[in-house]
């Protein structure tokens, strides 16, 4: 016997439309629509099992996507949690002045600007309070 569900899926009819227009409209990303045709069984009544059967994903898959419904509604099929959280190197002002020195006309010897020689100049000039900032920040 199958054990009881422990995030139940109750989509409203307002839901259930929006879920079925997304579907329809064809233009979301394949994982999006996945989550959205999860929701849709799971609201039928289907076990995750038998939800990632018809629609072609891993039962945890299913589990998941019933969890965050269950804790954020119907938004949390859209967007996916970050798995870091990142201190930004640059603010704004250093922004725009890496922004303005790529926009410049490279230095004597250079065709273009590198991303490894704007990181190299951008500290060197000092006018920004980092001691190193690599070319992927770039």
């Amino acid at each position: 016997m199958p054990r009881p569900q422990k995030y139940i899926v109750d989509l409203s009819a307002d839901e259930r439309a929006e879920l079925e227009a997304m579907l329809a409209a064809g233009t979301y990303k394949t994982r999006v629509l996945t989550r959205a045709r999860c929701l849709l069984h799971a609201d039928d009544g289907l076990t995750d099992l038998l939800v990632s059967q018809t629609v072609g994903c891993h039962p945890g898959t299913v589990g998941r996507v019933r969890k965050r419904y269950a804790e954020d509604g119907l938004a949390a099929i859209n967007r996916r949690e970050a798995d870091r959280v990142y201190e930004r190197k640059l603010d704004g002002r250093a922004e725009a002045h890496l922004i303005a020195l790529a926009c410049s006309d490279p230095p004597e010897g250079r065709s273009r600007w590198s991303l490894h020689f704007l990181a190299e100049h951008l500290v060197v000039l000092n006018e920004i309070d980092v001691e190193s900032i690599s070319h992927e920040t770039v």
